[in-house]
C-alpha cells in the first residue's frame, strides 16, 4: 500500500503552513489527491519530491508561475530561465554591496563623531586632496554625494571666516578634470588640528566653530578651515548637522 500523509504532516515536515501548500494546489503547482470519504487532502511520495523540488526552485527565487511551467519546458528554456534568473541575482547582490557600504560609512561616521567628542584638538593630516563647487542641481556630484555625505565638505579661511564656500571632495587625480574656477581648495599643508563641530538645523544656522577656533588659536596660527559633513542627529531636544573639522596649523612666524 502506498504510503500517503495528510497535510499537517506535510506541514510540519517541510516546515511549510498549510495555508501555503493550499495556496500552491491552487495555482497548480501540487495535486494532492482527495480522500474518497472524508475528502481530506492525502499527500503520496511523489507530492513529496514536487514539494521539494517547488522549495529548491523557490529559494532560487523563481516564481510559482516560472515552476509551474517548468515540466513543459526543453533543456534550453531551462537554461534561459536559469541564466535570466542569475543576471538578476547578480544585480540584487550588487545593490546589497552598495548598501553594505553605504552602512559601513555611516557607522564610521558615528564612529568618528564618538572620537572627536572624547579626543577633540587632535593633530593630523588632512583626508582630503581637492574640493570643487557643489551644485545641487549637478546631477553626477548629487548622485557622489548620496553614495557618501562624507565627501560633502565646506570651505573657509581664519581671516575671512563669515565668507563659506560647500563643495565636495574628490580625488587628487580628478582635479585636474575640472576649471580651476570650480576648484574651492586644493592641500598644500599636512598640519591640521580636528574637532568635532555642530551646527544647529533652525533659522540662521548657529554653530560652534568661532569657540573651537578661538581654543586652536591659543596655540597655534590657523589657516584654511575644511569641515567634512558626518551626520544629522538630535542632541538635547535640538537637531543639528554634526561635522568633522579640520583647521589648517600655519608656521609660526618666527619659523
Amino acid at each position: 500500500m502506498a504510503l500517503k500523509f495528510q497535510i499537517g504532516e506535510i506541514a510540519h515536515f517541510f516546515d511549510i503552513p498549510a495555508s501555503t501548500l493550499r495556496y500552491w494546489e491552487d495555482k497548480g503547482v501540487l495535486h494532492p489527491e482527495k480522500g474518497r470519504e472524508n475528502r481530506y487532502r492525502e499527500y503520496t511520495i511523489e507530492d513529496l519530491m514536487t514539494i521539494s523540488d517547488v522549495v529548491f526552485y523557490k529559494n532560487l527565487g523563481l516564481q510559482l508561475k516560472e515552476i509551474r511551467e517548468m515540466d513543459g519546458s526543453s533543456p534550453e528554456q531551462h537554461g534561459k530561465l536559469f541564466t535570466e534568473k542569475l543576471s538578476e541575482l547578480e544585480q540584487q547582490q550588487e545593490l546589497l554591496a552598495r548598501r553594505i557600504k553605504k552602512l559601513r560609512c555611516h557607522i564610521q561616521a558615528v564612529k568618528t563623531l564618538t572620537d572627536l567628542r572624547e579626543h577633540p584638538y587632535q593633530k593630523s593630516d588632512i583626508d582630503t586632496e581637492c574640493i570643487v563647487s557643489f551644485d545641487l542641481i549637478e546631477r553626477d556630484k548629487l548622485c557622489q554625494y548620496i553614495e557618501d555625505p562624507y565627501l560633502y565638505s565646506r570651505v573657509q579661511h581664519t581671516q575671512t571666516l563669515p565668507q563659506e564656500r560647500r563643495g565636495l571632495t574628490i580625488s587628487a587625480e580628478m582635479c585636474s578634470a575640472f576649471p580651476e574656477s570650480s576648484i574651492l581648495w586644493q592641500k598644500q599643508s599636512t598640519r591640521y588640528v580636528t574637532f568635532l563641530m555642530k551646527e544647529e538645523v533652525t533659522v540662521g544656522f548657529p554653530n560652534d566653530l568661532a569657540e573651537h577656533l578661538t581654543h586652536v588659536q591659543k596655540s597655534h596660527r590657523t589657516g584654511a578651515i575644511i569641515s567634512r559633513f558626518l551626520l544629522c542627529a538630535q542632541e538635547n531636544g535640538k537637531i543639528y548637522d554634526f561635522y568633522k573639522t579640520f583647521v589648517e596649523i600655519l608656521p609660526d612666524l618666527m619659523e
